[in-house]
């Protein structure tokens, strides 16, 4: 005898599409107050039921139906926003790959002038990622997606025109500025498109590090290029800005703002695309800054372990991305051997993210699985402390699991949070500062590695090693935070049950832009500790 399906197991089910004489919102009583205070889908919703082919246009929709929604979402939001993600992280690698190129020799670069200039991107970004990320929610995604791609091609040119410390930083600080949309507007993306049980793989799959794979391959073919009129590190700065470009001007026709005003859907698709994402109780998007929402995500708790595990999980990424290249180099590799080993960092990075997400939606413990795989990490760190430099196969390999980084941070670090956060505003808040914490981890990375120390850098293997183990410790606390919450709402969800039965509703309560907290049907944060769900 077959076990009845269970999403939370990891089954797939078929969505419960609400009846119509059940009212997902109520035409006549969503005026203009409401419009602003509720989800942008509510808005949407209402005026479809309006129309005179609202039976149509609402009627439930097949299987068949919301996997061709599906697929189109895939082929177009999928793509833009993950190629916009490793542009982002290109530009950033490229400048470890320019100093084998001769760039340091070039501006005469001195001390840690170099690290400044890994760091200093994310001043800029740190800057603006609040702005950045309230432009996102006040105006069209994929337009604010499209002019911030479009400028870090500009600013990725402005580089071949640097002369000297100085100017370089500054260009590298400006482009951080553009820089600040990545992460928190990519959440803001992922959970606007997909259900919550969809979100595992596509989440990894835009949160890339393929990056350290484009900036491989295109800093390989530099090699066949005789300098002349411009340096080789220069001549890869002139392609990454050409292809940025390029791509901005895509993400300006093709990236939407939303599901319900995309040009390439229809109204019938654009219904499912909404009304598919009621499950995640986080709401679509809302264009109004709620404070209330603000001072909750300030209040939360959880916005701060949040904070503290982006700041411990990010030191190694700001310190291998710019001196990766350089500590490989003191093995006795030729500058050809060096480009082609930037390809690997990326691919096991990826592949370990892929691994450990895939493994939590399995066992159903990603706290558990992030706590695993930041072991993983402990060991490769110690090895690479450990192991003489001399020893180059040992090195390597210890270093190779270091680039594993990236899979604690895909579990915990935004898996956990972009399933858990709701109501707009307080997406923008914990987002923005979940970003700050990215921001600081990759700016004390690349400063742990003092130039005194190359080419074993002990200080930075320490910090990272500091870093895990607290992170580990915030885990547990966030672990026991879930525990808490989860049977706090339980007792809300009787209550609340029990006080609207037999009353009308207006709106359905997950369009009414609720943040985490306020909505009781949302068990916050308590279900993603026990499982991953299915793509």
């Amino acid at each position: 005898m077959s076990r009845p399906l269970d999403a939370e197991k990891g089954d797939v089910v078929e969505p419960e599409v609400r009846p119509l004489d059940v009212p997902i919102v109520n035409p006549e009583k969503l005026d203009r107050n409401h419009r602003a205070e509720y989800d942008h889908a509510a808005g949407f919703l209402a005026d479809l039921a309006s129309r005179p082919d609202a039976a149509e246009i609402m009627a439930p929709w097949t299987a068949e139906e919301e996997k061709a929604v599906k697929r189109k979402i895939d082929m177009i939001v999928l793509p833009l926003t993950t190629v916009s993600l490793m542009l982002g992280g290109t530009d950033k690698v490229a400048l470890g790959t320019s100093a084998t190129f001769g760039l340091k020799t070039d501006l005469n670069l001195v001390g840690q002038q170099y690290s400044w200039a890994n760091s200093i991107i994310f001043f800029g970004a740190m800057l603006t990622v609040f702005p950045q990320s309230w432009l996102c929610q006040r105006y069209p995604t994929g337009k604010v997606f499209a002019v911030n791609v479009t400028m870090f091609g500009v600013m990725s040119l402005a580089t071949i025109g640097a002369r000297n410390a100085g100017g370089l930083q500054a260009i590298r600080f400006i482009l951080g500025m553009f820089e600040g949309l990545n992460t928190s507007g990519a959440g803001l993306v992922i959970s606007m498109w997909y259900r919550k049980r969809e979100q595992g793989w596509r989440t990894v799959l835009v949160f890339n590090t393929f990056s350290s794979i484009l900036n491989g391959l295109l800093s390989y073919a530099v090699q066949f290029y005789t300098p002349g009129v411009l340096a080789r590190w220069q001549l890869l700065y002139l392609i990454l800005g050409c292809i940025s470009v390029f791509f901005g001007v895509l993400d300006m026709i093709f990236f939407p703002a939303n599901p319900a005003s995309t040009w390439w859907l229809t109204d019938r698709q654009k219904y499912i695309a909404v009304q598919r994402l009621a499950e995640n109780q986080t709401g679509m998007v809302n264009h109004k800054t709620k404070w209330h929402q603000v001072k909750e995500a300030l209040l939360d708790l959880r916005t701060w372990i949040y904070f503290l595990v982006c700041i411990c999980l990010n030191i190694p990424n700001g310190g291998l991305n710019g001196f990766y290249s350089i500590i490989i180099a003191t093995f006795g590799f030729t500058t050809k051997q060096l480009t082609l080993m930037n390809i690997p960092t990326g691919v096991i990075s990826w592949l370990a993210a892929m691994f450990w997400v895939t493994v939590a939606r399995y066992t159903r413990k990603p706290l558990l699985c992030a706590g695993l795989s930041i072991l993983v990490q402990l060991a490769g760190t110690i090895a690479l402390k450990i192991v003489p430099h001399s020893n180059v196969g040992g090195s390597l390999a210890a270093i190779y699991i270091l680039e594993m980084y990236w899979a604690p941070y895909m579990v915990f670090g935004q898996l956990c949070m972009y399933a858990n956060v709701a109501g707009t505003s307080k997406k923008v808040a914990v987002f923005g500062i979940s970003y700050i914490g990215y921001t600081v981890g990759n700016i004390i990375g690349p400063q742990s590695f003092l130039t005194s120390e190359a080419p074993s850098y002990p200080t930075a293997y320490t910090v990272m090693l500091v870093g895990y183990c607290i992170c580990l410790a915030l885990i547990v606390a966030y672990g026991v935070l879930c525990w808490h919450d989860n049977k706090k709402k339980a007792f809300q969800e009787a209550n609340w049950q029990e006080s609207v039965q037999g009353q009308d509703v207006d709106i359905a309560e997950e369009w009414k832009d609720l943040t985490d907290k306020q909505n009781v049907l949302r068990h916050s944060a308590a279900r993603e500790v026990e499982l991953i769900t299915t793509p």
